[in-house]
C-alpha cells in the first residue's frame, strides 16, 4: 500500500466538513487542485473511493469515505498530542438542544482552561442529524438521550436519566410523593413536539393503556415549562429545574411504573478510537454533569 500522508487526511476531514472541494481549499489554505489531487492519491493508497464529486451539488463522502474521514479526525487530533499539543485544532461538538444547555458550558469552559488553542464549533439538530453528521465525520462528538440512538454509534454513559411528571407547585398532583401514568389521563399534559420526544412519549403513555389529553405542543422546552409552571399542564421531563423561566415553581414528581431510563450519553461511530481531546472532554462530562 503507497503511503498516507497527514495532509491526505486533513484535506479528507476538510472535505466532509464543508462537502465542498472548493470550501475545503479555502478551509486549508490551498488550491482546488491540490485538494482534488491528495483525494485521489489516497484513494489510490487505500483502494476505495472515498467520494462521488458532482459538479453542481459539491462533494458526497461513500460510506468508506464517512469512515475514513471519522477515523481520521482522531489520527489528527492523536498527532497533535503526540507533538504536545492536545488541545489544539478544531472540536466539532454536536448538541441535541434539550441537552445544550447542561453540556455546551461544561466543554466551553474545559477549553478555555485546559485547551486555549482548542476553536470549538457548536452544531446542533436533530438526533438523527447529528449522527448522520458524526458518521459522515462532520462531527467529532455528539451528546444526546439513549432513546435516539442508531445503531451504528456507541454510547458513552454521562448520566443516568429518568423522566419525571413536571407539575406546577399547586398542581392537584403536586402534594404527592409519586404519581401513577394513569393519573395523568384526567389533566390536560404538555408535549415536548421534537422527535423522537413526542413520539416516545406517546409511545410509552400507550404502552401503559394510557391515553393522554395533550393540550399544548411545544418545540421549545422552556415553553413547556412556562405551561407547567402556570398550571395549565403536566409534562414528562428529564431534567430537573426549581422553577421555569418566569420564575413560577416546579415539581418533579418519580412515575410509579418501572419506565426504564433516557440517560444522557456521549456518542462516537461504532468502533472508533476517540482522539485524545475528545477523551478528555467526555471523561470531564462524565465527572462535572449534575445526577
Amino acid at each position: 500500500m503507497k503511503d498516507v500522508t497527514l495532509r491526505q487526511l486533513e484535506y479528507l476531514v476538510a472535505i466532509a466538513q464543508d462537502e465542498s472541494i472548493s470550501r475545503a481549499a479555502v478551509r486549508c489554505h490551498v488550491s482546488q487542485a491540490a485538494i482534488s489531487q491528495a483525494l485521489r492519491e489516497l484513494e489510490g493508497a487505500l483502494g476505495v473511493q472515498l467520494a462521488v464529486r458532482r459538479t453542481a451539488k459539491g462533494v458526497h463522502l461513500t460510506a468508506a469515505g464517512r469512515e475514513a474521514a471519522t477515523r481520521a479526525r482522531g489520527v489528527l487530533q492523536d498527532v497533535r498530542q503526540l507533538a504536545g499539543q492536545p488541545g489544539t485544532g478544531r472540536l466539532t461538538v454536536g448538541c441535541f438542544p434539550s441537552v445544550s444547555a447542561q453540556v455546551l458550558p461544561e466543554v466551553a469552559g474545559l477549553l478555555r482552561d485546559r485547551f486555549p488553542d482548542a476553536q470549538l464549533e457548536i452544531v446542533e439538530g436533530s438526533a438523527a442529524v447529528l449522527q448522520e453528521r458524526l458518521l459522515r465525520g462532520q462531527v467529532d462528538v455528539c451528546f444526546l438521550y439513549e432513546m435516539q440512538l442508531q445503531p451504528e454509534v456507541e454510547p458513552t454513559l454521562l448520566r443516568e436519566r429518568r423522566f419525571k411528571v413536571a407539575v406546577a407547585a399547586d398542581h392537584p398532583l403536586a402534594a404527592r410523593p409519586d404519581v401513577r401514568l394513569a393519573d395523568l389521563a384526567d389533566h390536560p399534559g404538555a408535549l415536548l413536539n421534537v422527535e423522537p420526544a413526542s413520539f416516545l412519549n406517546e409511545a410509552l403513555l400507550a404502552r401503559f393503556g394510557v391515553v393522554p389529553r395533550i393540550a399544548y405542543r411545544s418545540t421549545d422546552v422552556l415553553a413547556v415549562r412556562a405551561l407547567v409552571g402556570r398550571g395549565l399542564a403536566w409534562a414528562l421531563l428529564m431534567t430537573e429545574v426549581p422553577s421555569s423561566h418566569e420564575g413560577r415553581p416546579l415539581r418533579f414528581l418519580p412515575i410509579v411504573e418501572d419506565i426504564g431510563t433516557n440517560s444522557l450519553v456521549a456518542a462516537l461511530p461504532r468502533g472508533v478510537r476517540a482522539s485524545g481531546l475528545v477523551e478528555h472532554v467526555v471523561e470531564h462530562c462524565r465527572e462535572v454533569l449534575p445526577a
